[in-house]
C-alpha cells in the first residue's frame, strides 16, 4: 500500500488510512495531542462528535440492505435473475408473474434462502389497473418502495405486409404501453432517491434484424421514454435507466434464436447458441446474470450518477 507524509500531522500515513474515515486516522492522532483539541471539529458544513462516532455498520458499497425493490415479469429469465441478485444484494423484492405461480414462488425462495425477504404478486401490466394495484399491494405489504425494474415483454418477428392490428397491440400493449405505466405508478410510490429501470433491447437501434420491425420499434420507444422520463422524476431526485440487451440465453432464447441466424432452421439450438457466442469479441454467450449485476449497479447508492441512458449489454456484438 502507498505510504506518505501527512502535511500537517508529520506522520506517516496509507492510502487506505484516508479512506477508512472521513477523517484521517493520523490527524485525529495529531489534534488529540494538541491540549487545545476539542472533541468536536468542523469539516465542511459539518460537525462530528468524534467520541460518538459509530463503527459498527459501516456502509457497504453496492448493498442495498434496507430498500425494496419490484421487478416485473421476474418469474423467470432475466426478470428471475435481476430479482434473485437484488435480493442478494441486500434488498426485499416483490416478485411479480402474470402467469405461473410455481416459478415465481421459486424465485421467491431463493430469496430468502439469501437471507432476505420476498413476496409473489400477480399482475399483468398490460391492464393499467392490475398495474396499480401491484404497487399498492407493494406498499401495503412491505411499506415502502425504491426501485422499480420494468422487464415484461414478449417477441415478435414478421415481415411488414403480414403484421396484423391484433400482432401490433400483442407486442405494444406489453412492451412500450405496459412499460410506461409500470414507470408512472414506480413515480408516484418510490421514495426520495429511487430508481426506475426500464427494459429495451439491442435491436432498438444498434442491431438489425429482418422482421423484426415491431419489437425493435416497441423497444425504441423505451429509449425515449428513459431519456425524457428522467427529466420528470427528477423532481424526486429518482434516477431512470435503461438496459438493452442484446441475446441472452434464457428459454426464450431458444425458441426464437432461429430468426437472429440466416438459415438458423437448419442448426439444433445447441449450434445456434454456439453461433451466438461468436457475434461477441468475447466469444461467450450472454446469460441473465450479466443483465442482472448491471441493474444491481444501476439502482444502488454507486449508480446515482447514471440518470436517462440506455445501456446496451450484448458482449459488444452490435
Amino acid at each position: 500500500m502507498p505510504r506518505g507524509r501527512h502535511p500537517e500531522a508529520g506522520l506517516l500515513y496509507r492510502e487506505s488510512d484516508m479512506l477508512d474515515s472521513a477523517i484521517p486516522r493520523c490527524l485525529l492522532l495529531s489534534l488529540q495531542r494538541n491540549s487545545s483539541y476539542s472533541p468536536i471539529t468542523s469539516l465542511g458544513s459539518a460537525s462530528f462528535p468524534f467520541t460518538h462516532v459509530s463503527m459498527s455498520a459501516p456502509y457497504i458499497p453496492g448493498r442495498l440492505d434496507g430498500k425494496v425493490a419490484l421487478v416485473t415479469g421476474s418469474g423467470r429469465g432475466i426478470g428471475a435473475a435481476i430479482a434473485i441478485h437484488l435480493g442478494r444484494l441486500g434488498a426485499k423484492v416483490v416478485v411479480n408473474y402474470a402467469n405461473s405461480a410455481e416459478h415465481a414462488e421459486k424465485v421467491v425462495a431463493e430469496i430468502k434462502s439469501l437471507n432476505s425477504d420476498a413476496v409473489a404478486f400477480k399482475a399483468d401490466v398490460r391492464d393499467v389497473s392490475q398495474t396499480v394495484k401491484l404497487f399498492d399491494d407493494a406498499i401495503a405489504h412491505f411499506g415502502r418502495l425504491d426501485i422499480a425494474v420494468s422487464n415484461s415483454g414478449v417477441v415478435s418477428f414478421g415481415h411488414l405486409k403480414d403484421v396484423t392490428e391484433e400482432e401490433f397491440d400483442r407486442v405494444f400493449s406489453l412492451n412500450t404501453r405496459g412499460q410506461f405505466f409500470v414507470a408512472r405508478e414506480a413515480y408516484r410510490v418510490l421514495e426520495e432517491g429511487g430508481r426506475i429501470i426500464l427494459t429495451s433491447s439491442n435491436t432498438s437501434k444498434d442491431f438489425s434484424v429482418p422482421r423484426h420491425s415491431l419489437y425493435s420499434g416497441s423497444k425504441g420507444a423505451i429509449d425515449s421514454f428513459v431519456r425524457i422520463l428522467s427529466k420528470d422524476c427528477g423532481d424526486k431526485k429518482i434516477t431512470v435507466n435503461g438496459v438493452a440487451p442484446g441475446g441472452t440465453v434464457t428459454d426464450m432464447f431458444h425458441a426464437v434464436s432461429h430468426h437472429y441466424i440466416p438459415g438458423g432452421e437448419k442448426f439444433t439450438a445447441e449450434e445456434r447458441q454456439q453461433m451466438a457466442a461468436h457475434a461477441s469479441p468475447l466469444h461467450r454467450n450472454g446469460f441473465p446474470e450479466d443483465i442482472a449485476r448491471v441493474v444491481g449497479f444501476l439502482v444502488s447508492k454507486e449508480g446515482e450518477w447514471v440518470n436517462g441512458k440506455v445501456i446496451t449489454l450484448d458482449g459488444g456484438a452490435a
